[in-house]
Order: structure tokens, then C-alpha cells, then sequence
């Protein structure tokens, strides 16, 4: 909860003012200027002073969940806040991972997205060994929210559907949209682009390949190792069934 001082301001301390700072540059080079600073044709007193209270609002609510990304990367270094945002500043790589995770986080309201995002840009920032794999974490992680999240769960936890879900007595090799959909019935509408997100991140994958058998199994997904790493940026270690499915099988000659 967003701290305030008896007139009602919020009271920023000093992750928020740095993550504020951060995000202030950000949008003035995305958005160009203040929408409320901005002439609305045709717009009437009060709908501008509705405007204003709701963008300051919202402004302060993002501020506070960037500045908890940014606070959580810092303890979790186990250094000041002024030396993160000091190493980070020092090479543009990591100027654009902050930027990145900064970003992300002022626009979910998942805490245990937040939390991942700070934990990201801490690998980034230990070692500049690590940047790319963290600017390529930030980037997924920003595109996911929580059906993605309960996906990749059950997918990692049973990495076959049950039988009573088979259409041949062999059995998947993997999940395929309508398993999902029948264990996940309330994702239904939405559940496309759910999975087009997971395997265009690469945190799942099509299990078809060249085989006789592959070509019934084109349609079917298994998680990645780089969706178990995104599922434990989020809290949630892989259990005892968790396994990355093999790779395709050659077809012979």
C-alpha cells in the first residue's frame, strides 16, 4: 500500500524516487509529454480534473510497484540502492535491462511478477556474463501474466494429459489444446493466445516431428527448460513429475 503524508500525497522513499526518476526519462522518449499537460479539444473542467486525479493515481501505484522490483534486485545483491542504479547506468546493456524490468513491473499488479523481475535484473547485473539471457527473461516475463503462469503449471506438473483425456490408446506425447482446454475450461476464450505467448517465448514447444507418430503430434506442447526456469522466477519449483519432454525423433531413412 501506497504510504501518504497528511495531505494525502503519496510519500516516496528512496527506491520509489529512483524507480520514478527511471520511469519519468522512460516515458518522456516513449509518450513525448504528459497527456493531462496536453489540449483536449471539446474537453470540460471537470473531465479534466477526473483525468488528473485518475493519471496520478495510476502513475503513483506503477511508481511504487517499479520502485519494489527495483528494492527487491538490490537486497537480493545485497547492496544499496545508489549502487545498483550506479552499475546499471555504467554500460547500456544494463541500462536497458533496468529500463526493461522497470518498466514491466510499473505495469502488473502480479506480485509474484514483480518479485521475478527484480530477481532478473539482479542475475543481469551480477555479471555481464548473464545480460542477454536476462534482457531475454525480462522480455518474456513482461508478455506473461497469470493464466500463462497456470499453463505452463500444469503442462510442468503432468507433462502428459490424463488418459481419460486420450483420443488413441497410445497416448499423447503431449498437451494439446483441447486437453488444456478441458482442464482449464474458464480459459477456453482466450486460451490461443495463452499458448501462442508460451511457445513464441519458448517457455513450451510442439512435440511433432517427421515420424509417423509426430505427425499426430503436431498440435501437442511440452514445456521447455526455459519454462521451468520462468516458473521458478515466479515462486513455483518444478515437482517430482516436472520433465522436459526429448527432443523430436529423426524420421529413418
Amino acid at each position: 500500500m501506497t504510504k501518504r503524508d497528511r495531505s494525502g500525497k503519496a510519500v516516496s522513499g528512496v527506491g520509489q524516487d529512483a524507480a520514478l526518476g527511471a520511469l519519468a526519462t522512460l516515458a518522456s522518449v516513449a509518450l513525448g509529454a504528459n497527456p493531462i499537460g496536453a489540449t483536449l479539444v471539446g474537453g470540460s473542467a471537470p473531465v479534466l480534473k477526473y483525468l488528473q486525479q485518475v493519471w496520478t493515481q495510476a502513475g503513483e501505484r506503477r511508481g511504487d510497484r517499479a520502485a519494489r522490483s527495483l528494492k527487491h534486485a538490490a537486497d537480493l545483491m545485497d547492496v544499496g540502492l545508489d549502487i545498483l542504479v550506479e552499475r546499471a547506468v555504467g554500460y547500456d546493456a544494463r541500462l536497458e535491462l533496468l529500463a526493461q524490468v522497470l518498466e514491466a513491473a510499473a505495469r502488473t499488479s502480479m506480485e509474484d511478477k514483480i518479485q521475478a523481475l527484480g530477481q532478473i535484473l539482479a542475475d543481469g547485473l551480477r555479471s555481464d556474463s548473464h545480460l542477454d539471457e536476462a534482457r531475454l527473461l525480462a522480455s518474456m516475463v513482461n508478455d506473461l501474466e497469470a493464466p500463462h503462469v497456470v499453463v505452463l503449471k500444469l503442462i510442468a506438473k503432468q507433462p502428459v494429459p490424463p488418459e481419460s483425456m486420450w483420443s488413441n490408446p497410445g497416448g499423447p506425447r503431449g498437451w494439446e489444446r483441447t486437453h488444456v482446454a478441458l482442464a482449464l475450461p474458464d480459459y477456453d476464450s482466450f486460451l490461443d493466445g495463452v499458448l501462442a505467448a508460451l511457445v513464441r517465448h519458448g517457455a513450451l514447444r510442439t512435440l511433432g516431428d517427421g515420424t509417423w507418430d509426430g505427425m499426430a503430434n503436431i498440435d501437442a506442447h511440452g514445456i521447455t527448460t526455459l519454462g521451468i526456469r520462468c516458473l521458478q522466477l515466479f515462486g513455483h519449483e518444478p515437482t517430482e513429475g516436472s520433465s522436459v519432454p526429448d527432443g523430436p525423433t529423426e524420421p529413418e531413412n
